[in-house]
């Protein structure tokens, strides 16, 4: 049984996805599927009684086999967008949340290897710095700009 939070209506899907901020020196962890265009934060939906911390964590460890932990709450963004997969309107709460991972040896760059070839349901990984973000097709793009401030933010991007 799929517990994901996400419900259709007419055209609009509502979805509740949590978003994973990982950083090594000055880059951030994205990921990239193969039938996309854009870059975006690793992550995935809420299920049911979960809460957006947990999400997560378990999404990561699903997706990658890493545990990870809690560093910071970033912020939260009310978004609204089109689908590139479906071309329906999504109507989306994303929470950004900043991990850590618990082995601090994954940082090292071999480790760092096995983490880009790591590869799930077309989702390719790869480190980037926000300034290459920034040239490239990133969604939703305001993250770039919650990322680098120190408190939680929340914002109705449209």
């Amino acid at each position: 049984m799929n517990n994901d939070v996400k419900f259709e209506k007419d055209n609009i899907v509502f979805n509740y996805r949590v978003a994973i901020v990982i950083r090594n020196n000055e880059k951030i962890l994205v990921q990239k599927d193969d039938r996309a265009s854009h870059y975006t934060l690793p992550g995935g939906r809420c299920e049911l009684g979960e809460n957006s911390i947990n999400t997560g964590m378990r999404e990561f460890k699903e997706e990658t086999g890493i545990d990870i932990t809690l560093k910071k709450k970033v912020g939260m963004i009310e978004n609204f967008f089109v689908s590139s997969f479906n071309d329906k309107n999504y109507h989306e709460i994303l929470i950004i949340h900043e991990y850590e991972f618990n082995d601090y040896n994954l940082y090292s760059k071999s480790s760092i290897a096995n983490i880009e070839e790591k590869k799930k349901d077309h989702l390719n990984y790869i480190w980037l710095s926000v300034d290459e973000l920034k040239k490239t097709n990133f969604k939703p793009v305001i993250i770039l700009d919650m990322i680098e401030n120190k408190e939680f933010q929340h914002y109705i991007f449209d």
